[in-house]
């Protein structure tokens, strides 16, 4: 069964789309990523350029807001920021967990400085999220793969 995952940011333009999109391209197969904002911005350019250079197309990404899944029940929330952590009682989860990254936006008003911080985030964001599939998989790839000791075999793989 797949782990359902809500990843919350203020705006639902910048950290959310970024990580819900990075989720299933890691690991669609155990995970269903969905994305919502404390409120609703049309997706940041930068994040839509960023996504595009590894494959992924934002472009026509719809962002929603967190009252729209207050009645869904999740496995984790994720939040982005301090403000999507504020909210986080909103939504029903088993698990909430709370990330920070850096505000690409912060760092500069110069586009390309911008840009390499958007890029920085992304590749963050997804060692991050390599991470959080291995944990949240693995419990149940060793359930599979139990060694058991018999009398006739010290060690026998159960698959």
């Amino acid at each position: 069964m797949k782990r359902r995952v809500l990843f919350l940011c203020a705006t639902n333009s910048l950290y959310s789309p970024m990580a819900e999109a990075l989720l299933r391209l890691i690991d669609s197969r155990n995970f269903e990523a969905y994305s919502a904002g404390v409120s609703c911005h049309p997706m940041h350019p930068l994040t839509i350029e960023v996504m595009k250079e590894i494959g992924i197309d934002l472009g026509l990404k719809t962002p929603r807001l967190v009252a729209e899944v207050r009645d869904e029940a999740f496995d984790f929330v994720i939040t982005l920021d301090e403000i999507a952590a504020s909210q986080q009682d909103q939504v029903t989860a088993v698990e909430t967990v709370h990330w920070k990254f850096d505000n690409p936006l912060a760092a500069s008003d110069n586009p390309e400085i911008q840009r390499r911080q958007f890029r920085t985030v992304r590749d963050q964001m997804a060692r991050r999220l390599r991470l959080f599939a291995i944990v949240h998989v693995r419990p149940g790839i060793a359930e599979r793969n139990l060694v058991v000791p018999g009398p006739s075999n010290p060690a026998i793989q159960v698959q």
